[in-house]
């Protein structure tokens, strides 16, 4: 009786707060996430087909373009860290209704974002050779990816730009714009690749060199309509100079106290997954290609979770902004509870479609392909809680101003348990790398056990729009 009771007074009401959405709020939800939910599978998609292509060229040139994009990929988490810490800003100002804090957040994160470009784009551009040393041993696959990488830099000024501003078209809500400059970027950068690659419409077969020719030319072409949007519409993003960099000291100081953790966690969690390249690098071009045939095909099973976590930082930031902290609390819940269920059907999709989907990479070797099957189950069993996490610290703890914590929770359980114990399963133990991919997720286990009570303590709930010493209004 006793259970029954505690059921009836406690679960299901709990239940009934995470499941059942109000019209409201869904089409809220439906409106910020669904353009978002396009561009990604869009883009996902793509990214697919482009490295089908590129696989078609064999293991060797497989491995070295997935490789040299891990270097890629950590420019781009810390600068996805940078622009995340600004979005904390973006969105409760706009709760707030104060054009010109959006505007100043901007400027900071675009100031900071294009020093950190430089920081990557002049050792890929000078010394190529070298950051490419610890993804690959010496042969053939390492020469493929200095060549790539060389060429691929100077994409990086202009993704990092773009990242800002279609940062602060989101915080505003108007999302479809960043779904029609990404699609357009991602088709014409697919496009290219068939053009390029291996030569049609006249063109002479460039290889690997031609797919790092078309990741520039898309990257401006996204750009140019991202800022076409931002100033044609006079949107929040459409900024002055004078109105991206007018700063003073107490905002400055109240930016990095919020934002730096964010930068650091991004940078530090991005060496992590570095880490992780490094030990299958060390292994083989198989170890290498299988896992980068499940980074493409995870990239787009997670389309659904990732944007929902983007609009998680948006509905929470603009929530807490506007006073409401009750509410945010009740939309957290909602949307941890909407991205676990989607995380379990998504990993029974991903279980049941895995090998057809594998069978298009005809051209890499058949034991790629089995490994990549085997690292395919483990992601798709693990999916729910993953799924949790990402929501947690990325969409709502960080939105929430609580980013010391994110920090300590994300890399801690990253550097303290996911990157060693895989150190001793490839270096020590020497395990397939199956086995290694499994033990990346120890982590995520670390995180979800302490991050559910700091979710429900609430003590990430926060408004960074009130200056010192205003009292916190909770308006509903």
């Amino acid at each position: 009786m006793k259970m029954q009771a505690m059921i009836q007074k406690r679960l299901l009401p709990f239940l009934r707060s995470c499941f059942v959405w109000d019209k409201t709020f869904t089409r809220w939800v439906a409106m910020v996430a669904i353009p978002m939910v396009i561009q990604e599978l869009v883009g996902a998609s793509l990214h697919i087909i482009d490295s089908l292509m590129v696989s078609g060229l064999g293991d060797a040139a497989y491995a070295a373009v997935t490789q040299a994009n891990r270097y890629t990929f950590l420019f781009q988490l810390f600068s996805f860290g940078t622009v995340s810490g600004g979005a904390i800003f973006m969105s409760q100002y706009w709760g707030a209704g104060d054009v010109r804090g959006m505007r100043k957040s901007m400027g900071l994160s675009l100031a900071t974002v294009v020093g950190i470009a430089a920081l990557f784009t002049l050792p890929a551009l000078l010394v190529p050779a070298v950051p490419i040393s610890f993804f690959l041993p010496e042969g053939a696959s390492r020469d493929i990816a200095t060549t790539y990488l060389r060429t691929v830099a100077p994409s990086y000024l202009l993704m990092a730009i773009n990242m800002v501003y279609a940062t602060c078209i989101k915080a505003g809500e108007k999302t479809y714009i960043p779904l029609i400059s990404g699609v357009a970027s991602i088709a014409t950068n697919t496009l290219l690749n068939y053009t390029l690659i291996y030569g049609h419409f006249g063109f002479a077969p460039m290889g690997v060199y031609g797919a790092a020719i078309a990741t520039n030319i898309s990257a401006a072409l996204q750009l140019v309509i991202t800022l076409a949007f931002a100033y044609g519409k006079k949107l929040p993003a459409g900024a002055s100079l004078k109105q991206l960099f007018k700063w003073d000291q107490a905002f400055v100081r109240q930016f990095l106290k919020t934002a730096m953790p964010v930068v650091f966690n991004e940078g530090l969690w991005a060496l992590g997954v570095t880490m992780y390249g490094i030990y299958y690098g060390s292994m083989s071009d198989v170890a290498v290609a299988a896992t980068g045939i499940c980074s493409n095909i995870d990239s787009l099973v997670w389309v659904l979770i990732f944007s929902m976590m983007h609009a998680t930082a948006i509905i929470i930031g603009k929530t807490l902004g506007a006073g409401k902290k009750e509410e945010a609390y009740l939309y957290g819940k909602r949307l941890i509870a909407g991205a676990m269920a989607a995380g379990v059907v998504l990993g029974v999709v991903m279980i049941l479609l895995r090998a057809p989907i594998l069978a298009l990479y005809g051209g890499l070797s058949r034991e790629v392909i089995e490994k990549a099957n085997v690292i395919l189950l483990f992601g798709s069993i693990t999916m729910w809680f993953r799924a949790f996490n990402c929501i947690n610290v990325v969409g709502i703890l960080r939105s929430g101003g609580d980013t010391v914590f994110s920090l300590v929770l994300d890399v801690g359980s990253m550097w303290l348990v996911g990157v060693p114990l895989c150190a001793i399963a490839t270096y020590v133990l020497k395990l397939p790398v199956e086995y290694v991919y499994l033990c990346t997720f120890s982590e995520e286990i670390v995180k979800m056990v302490i991050g559910i009570p700091h979710f429900t303590g609430r003590s990430w709930i926060r408004n960074l729009t009130l200056k010192e010493g205003e009292p916190a209004l909770e308006t509903h």
